[in-house]
């Protein structure tokens, strides 16, 4: 090639490079960043180690740890508090604290309550027992987490359902792990167990169900999303958006994926054997919100006056 042509010829390469789509440039790498997360140890919450190990928070710049809490109304406490960026918890607690003037929202989907039985929460008796249904718990001890909890809410409805008066039941606050042993040991006659402590309780053979509340109240209603303070979200919108992001990718990752790798990640999250996950009923894994669940469980929270109503989109965290 002649020198003359040179610099015509590194001309038309820039000006083609100028002119290249979006797609073909590179793009730049996002900011590392590290992000806090407190989560229940429950099936539910899977995503996350998906998000991690398949390197999607990675692809985002992100860093993200996670620690296990027993209650979804610690993770509110955290989350308010500063000391996690993002909190997994049951719908009914953020909203409880949204009502009563807390600025936590609404971030990021995770899972829903299936539409028909079976569920991936249910109230257990031992299997021996008489119990058999509502009216049989009149002078028992039960736990269902804690009081005011979504699952004490959704008990409170069922019961109403059967007409028996939740005053009649000795409610005690058991965390979801301990549940079980609670039970065996007869200090409890019925738990609301959620996996994967039901599928335990149900493999050892010494607990049966005597129902799936959720289903019988509001099936197919959200159950579980992230949460985060309105606060940061507002000063943060770019990191809160590359959480969603990698998050999503795993949440879709997993409903499309077979039962087979779907168990396989569930084993990884809840460290249960493989045989016992083969047994678990999972919930309906979510990328989105729905806001006629939610607002029906608002509608739960205001009837039993643990909450003032407002508007349900007002935490709906929009990005």
């Amino acid at each position: 090639m002649s020198n003359s042509y040179l610099p015509l010829c590194i001309t038309l390469v820039a000006s083609l490079a100028a002119w290249a789509p979006p797609e073909a440039r590179a793009q730049p790498k996002p900011a590392p960043a590290t992000l806090r997360v407190v989560t229940i140890p429950v099936a539910n919450q899977t995503a996350l180690i998906v998000a991690r190990d398949k390197g999607y928070f990675a692809e985002e710049g992100l860093s993200v740890n996670w620690q296990t809490v027993n209650q979804g109304a610690v993770s509110v406490e955290a989350v308010y508090g500063g000391s996690a960026e993002f909190g997994a918890t049951a719908v009914f607690e953020p909203m409880v604290a949204r009502g009563n003037g807390l600025d936590v929202m609404f971030a990021v989907g995770a899972t829903r309550i299936l539409k028909a039985p079976p569920d991936n929460s249910a109230l257990v008796v031992r299997t021996q027992d008489s119990i058999k249904q509502a009216s049989d718990l009149a002078g028992k001890k039960v736990s269902v987490g804690l009081i005011n909890s979504v699952n004490y809410a959704h008990m409170l409805e069922w019961l109403g359902k059967y007409k028996v008066n939740p005053q009649s039941i000795q409610f005690l606050e058991i965390p979801f792990p301990q549940m079980a042993d609670a039970l065996f040991q007869n200090r409890l006659d019925a738990v609301w167990a959620v996996e994967p402590f039901l599928a335990f309780m149900l493999k050892s053979g010494k607990a049966r169900i005597i129902a799936y509340p959720y289903q019988e109240t509001l099936p197919g209603m959200d159950i579980t999303h992230y949460i985060a303070k309105e606060s940061w979200l507002k000063a943060n919108p770019d990191l809160a958006r590359r959480f969603k992001r990698a998050m999503d990718k795993a949440t879709t990752l997993l409903i499309n994926a077979p039962k087979a790798e779907r168990d396989g990640w569930v084993v990884k999250f809840t460290g249960m054997k493989p045989e016992v996950v083969a047994e678990m009923h999972l919930p309906e894994f979510t990328t989105q919100f729905n806001l006629a669940s939610l607002k029906a469980n608002l509608d739960i929270a205001v009837k039993h006056k643990m909450v003032k109503p407002f508007d349900i989109n007002t935490m709906i965290w929009k990005p």
